[in-house]
């Protein structure tokens, strides 16, 4: 059987099912273990499959962004593991960039914590992580206009993405609500734009964000995961995924959800 045959098949098995183990695959098509791992590589690169634990699924598609009061009880720990291990990366008087979402928020809280109110020059499209270090009267925070993003509290459109652009940001945390190994999706044009002009404007940028939104897929491609100088998240990425978000020559820096941190290189 021919390799684009046989992924074929292998991606017949997959859709059948929504899931499937490495040891079944390597039963029904016939080959070696090495062979089908070979072949699931090649199809989670292009997006078509996810691994799981022990085997491969489906990518999960999604219309709209959850809420932000929906997400506000989700992956709680993880979050907040993620925001100490991203706050490390900061350094005192740099300009930051914080995207929405709640893990920017536990992020601002851990900066507060971690750098200190005075040292924090901030700028950000949502407006909790903005009211959040406008609290701390030592704090500078520059807001980004736009039009308003109801549910999530947060800015997007052109007018955020062109108010970016007065601005040079040392280092720079970009959310997700879905992503896998070819990048970052989102559902709107509105948060795409946004997205980009980010990295745009930024000398580094890190994608930050739990691992729960790893093989969604949303309808608009925003950016390559070779864009982000690394990726923080917690240890539920899947092994494979981890090795190959390196293979990328993206910086993988795990953050354990008992706050317990490790950097993971190639």
């Amino acid at each position: 059987m021919i390799p684009d045959e046989r992924r074929r098949r292998l991606m017949h098995i997959v859709e059948e099912r929504g899931s499937a183990s490495v040891a079944d695959l390597t039963e029904e098509l016939g080959v070696s273990h090495m062979t089908v791992r070979r072949d699931i590589r090649v199809l989670e690169d292009s997006g078509r499959i996810i691994s799981v634990s022990g085997g491969v699924a489906m990518p999960s598609r999604i219309a709209l962004d959850a809420t932000r009061q929906a997400k506000l009880g989700q992956h709680t720990r993880e979050k907040d593991a993620i925001a100490a291990r991203a706050a490390e990366l900061v350094q005192p008087g740099g300009l930051i960039y914080l995207d929405a979402g709640t893990t920017m928020l536990a992020l601002a809280r851990a900066l507060i914590q971690q750098v200190g109110a005075a040292q924090l020059d901030v700028v950000t499209n949502d407006l909790m992580v903005a009211f959040t270090l406008g609290e701390q009267e030592q704090a500078r925070v520059h807001v980004l206009g736009g039009q308003l993003d109801s549910p999530n509290m947060s800015t997007h459109g052109t007018i955020t993405a062109e108010e970016l652009n007065q601005f040079n940001i040392d280092v720079a945390f970009v959310s997700a609500s879905s992503f896998d190994l070819r990048g970052l999706s989102v559902p709107t044009e509105a948060k795409s734009v946004v997205k980009r002009a980010i990295v745009e404007n930024s000398s580094r940028a890190y994608l930050a964000t739990d691992s729960s939104k790893y093989g969604r897929v949303a309808a608009f491609k925003a950016l390559p995961m070779a864009s982000f100088e690394g990726l923080v998240i917690d240890s539920g990425l899947p092994d494979t995924a981890q090795e190959r978000v390196q293979n990328l020559g993206v910086e993988l820096l795990i953050a354990g959800s008992a706050g317990r941190s490790e950097r993971k290189n190639p």
